[in-house]
């Protein structure tokens, strides 16, 4: 998978996150110019894997790898990801 195989977004305002033992809203990613890139591999990754799960976290820290600062705010997710060992399950706003 690449940056150039990532899903059409335009349907997306927003995607909210959700974790933790209760399955609680842990933030949310808008689809701002700045983060488009962001926006577009997490939900890629939500699509793949049914969840973002730490595997998920790291296919989507290789893909950010190129994507430079543009990637900051979902590479940020992912590594929170990494590091907590948890899952998120991702809501898509329209």
């Amino acid at each position: 998978m690449s940056t150039t195989t990532l899903p059409n977004i335009d349907h997306v305002c927003k995607l909210l996150l959700y974790g933790g033992p209760l399955a609680q809203l842990q933030g949310e990613l808008v689809k701002q110019p700045d983060q488009e890139i962001s926006v577009a591999v997490l939900y890629q990754l939500a699509l793949r894997h049914g969840v973002i799960s730490p595997t998920a976290a790291r296919e989507g820290l290789a893909l950010l790898a190129a994507a430079g600062p543009a990637g900051d705010a979902g590479r940020a997710i992912l590594e929170r990801v990494l590091a907590e060992g948890d899952f998120l399950a991702v809501r898509v706003t329209r």
